[in-house]
């Protein structure tokens, strides 16, 4: 099972991909950028270290808090688009 994991309840965001519970790659950051802005370069990142496409992810997760109500939105609306877009199954954690 590959996974995709998306995190942006706080001020720092982070993306990895892992399969059958090890870490494949990741990508942390902590700028002054909104996740908006910065969530997306990082899973074409992620993906990008593996040689793996979404088409390759079966399973996607996201945080879904306590954390920033608008942090915590972002990630969950990235995360829904990109597997409704494939049929992938997504969850929140």
């Amino acid at each position: 099972m590959l996974i995709l994991a998306l995190d942006s309840s706080a001020a720092p965001a982070s993306a990895a991909l892992l399969k059958d519970g090890k870490i494949l790659s990741e990508f942390y950051i902590n700028t002054k950028q909104t996740h908006s802005q910065t969530l997306m370069p990082m899973v074409e990142s992620v993906l990008k270290l593996t040689n793996k496409t979404l088409d390759d992810v079966t399973c996607m997760a996201v945080s879904a808090g306590p954390g920033s109500f608008t942090g915590v939105r972002i990630g969950v609306s990235c995360v829904k688009g990109l597997s409704m877009t494939r049929n992938i199954p997504c969850a929140g954690v």
